[in-house]
């Protein structure tokens, strides 16, 4: 019989350690609450603290007259996809909000002068973030001062638990994979993305999308999961590195390894192959909006024809190391460090799957809808939409973060602790693992065979969401990839899997994975239009009909709903 190791008790239960956990996690203790903050790795981890590159930019409203110009931007970018309250929250408050970088250890630094972000159609103020070694150092010592704040490293949540209709505890998996019981009053996920459920992501593994799960299981919605952000990443000389958009307009070429020109013949007529590098220079993640377009898609549509991903041959200017802008000496000189020279070396590149623009959705409060949860930073459904501007998520962990703290503050002065036995608590635990009937019981099973079945199914996953979930799409690939994961789902009895207390976490994690990964492929498959992040080969044009959101829910009995919502 499993049994609950131990139960904690604490005001407000805080999932993630990125950005967006550590602000929240550090308003609500500066008001006296118990917090217990919960995270999958080290604290000061997830893609906020992934050292992709030298710095992150936040983008900040620069003036008064400049938030009706910045709201304009957000909505031609979202093509019709985004929340106009979040939005104007956002611009309003970002400027306050950079301010108290300081207060929560980030290093952060203006940049002269103003600079476009990732498709914004007009400049504004840009603060980088750097410096992550420090700010992790940071961050331990200033959490390390409070005595109501405490901290679990390598732990799983593997369940929120309601009562009364609203969030009074949670299930995890501690570092020695035993089960915790914990109550709370109130909880605040702040996981981040699912960039990992891809083969090629440039994303730390614990950015695996366990939030939305939790988060759906416990009665929120999800919204515009289709729209993924994919990045051309580098492959060699060193993989899984970012790579630096704007390095584009000194690009010469992207050459296949037959030596042709992965652009000719693929540019429609009118559009020069230059034209083409220089817009795609002004933004990272693929859009379907730009012209740009013609690159991602070419790479992809290679790469899934001759199943070759070793990326693309880039072929560089020497100009390119004299511009002594700060934007690009800082990445080239970050490059310097990892010992890529982009005229000497053969840097080659490929789509990655990199950050989500949908998520929970949530009011300006970074409410879900279920009493007493919040879902904050890359985990909610934000302020973009079909497309995100660079440097808005960064900051959207500081507005949505502070609020909230303020909200489930106001919250915990009417919350009370509800009583969660170790009965209740199992019941639980068996209703989430289920009633064991995969099919991966048999006599020949062992800890091994386990481990190496639920290792499999998680890497099949992801070789199957790249390849089909990825910058093109198409029907007969999502119903493929859907029948392909449905019979790996078949096979898989996690609730006799959970029994072996070594792959717990490894069990949730594949459980996750195939919720999490049919339930794109679904949302991918709804959509049947192409706009912003989200691309149908077999429907290319964006359709005025598909102008809704779609909105996923999740019954009782486990069943999806997916429904185009006005909201």
């Amino acid at each position: 019989m499993l049994e609950i190791s131990r139960k904690i008790k604490t005001d407000v239960l805080v999932v993630g350690s990125g950005l967006a956990g550590i602000k929240v996690a550090k308003e609500l203790a500066d008001q006296g609450h118990e917090v217990l903050l919960a995270t999958k790795m080290k604290l000061a981890s997830g893609s906020s603290f992934y050292p992709l590159k030298a710095s992150l930019g936040t983008q900040v409203t620069s003036s008064n007259s400049d938030k009706h110009v910045f709201l304009a931007d957000i909505t031609a970018s979202s093509r019709g996809m985004h929340r106009q309250d979040l939005a104007e929250v956002y611009v309003d408050e970002i400027q306050d909000r950079v301010k108290e970088y300081s207060d929560i250890g980030v290093v952060s630094k203006k940049l002269e002068g103003e600079r476009k972000a990732c498709f914004a159609e007009h400049p504004r103020d840009i603060y980088l973030l750097s410096d992550w070694d420090q700010i992790r150092e940071n961050v331990s010592g200033i959490f390390g001062r409070y005595e109501n704040l405490a901290v679990l490293e390598r732990t799983v949540v593997i369940s929120l638990i309601k009562k009364e209709n609203r969030i009074a505890g949670a299930l995890m998996l501690d570092q020695f994979n035993q089960v915790v019981l914990v109550e709370c009053k109130a909880a605040v996920l702040a996981t981040g993305g699912f960039g990992s459920i891809y083969k090629h992501n440039l994303n730390p593994n614990d950015v695996d999308g366990s939030g939305h799960i939790l988060a759906l299981e416990a009665g929120a919605r999800l919204v515009n999961m289709e729209f993924i952000q994919f990045i051309p990443g580098i492959t060699s000389p060193r993989y899984k590195t970012l790579f630096g958009e704007h390095t584009l307009a000194y690009c010469r070429d992207i050459v296949k390894d037959s030596g042709e020109s992965l652009l000719d013949g693929v540019l429609p007529a009118g559009l020069a192959k230059k034209e083409c590098l220089d817009i795609r220079s002004t933004h990272g993640p693929f859009t379907d909006s730009l012209e740009s377009k013609y690159v991602d898609i070419a790479m992809m549509k290679e790469i899934i024809a001759a199943k070759n991903e070793k990326g693309f041959k880039l072929v560089f200017h020497k100009e390119l190391y004299e511009n002594e802008e700060e934007f690009y000496t800082v990445y080239l000189n970050w490059l310097k460090t990892k010992g890529i020279d982009m005229l000497k070396d053969e840097v080659r590149i490929a789509p990655f799957a990199h950050a989500s623009n949908g998520g929970v959705h949530i009011d300006p409060y970074g409410r879900s809808g279920v009493p007493g949860l919040y879902a904050i930073g890359e985990l909610s459904c934000n302020i973009e939409g079909a497309n995100r501007l660079g440097g808005n998520s960064t900051g959207a962990c500081m507005v949505f973060g502070k609020r909230a703290a303020a909200d489930c503050i106001r919250y915990l002065a009417k919350a009370r602790l509800c009583a969660i036995s170790d009965q209740d608590a199992k019941r639980h635990l068996k209703t989430v693992l289920g009633n064991g009937d995969g099919n991966s019981v048999g006599e020949n099973s062992s800890p091994e065979s386990d481990k190496e079945q639920l290792h499999q199914t998680i890497e099949k996953i992801r070789e199957i969401l790249w390849y089909s979930g990825n910058v093109v799409r198409s029907e007969k690939q999502l119903l493929a990839a859907l029948e392909k994961i449905a019979e790996l789902q078949s096979k898989m009895d996690i609730s006799r899997l959970f029994e072996q207390q070594e792959t717990r976490k490894m069990v949730i994690k594949a459980k996750n994975f195939m919720e999490l990964s049919q339930l794109l492929l679904r949302a991918m498959l709804e959509r049947k239009e192409s706009r912003g992040a989200h691309y149908r080969e077999d429907y290319p044009a964006e359709n005025p009909a598909f102008s809704k959101r779609l909105f996923i829910s999740r019954n009782p009995a486990g069943t999806l709903s997916l429904e185009f919502l006005d909201q």
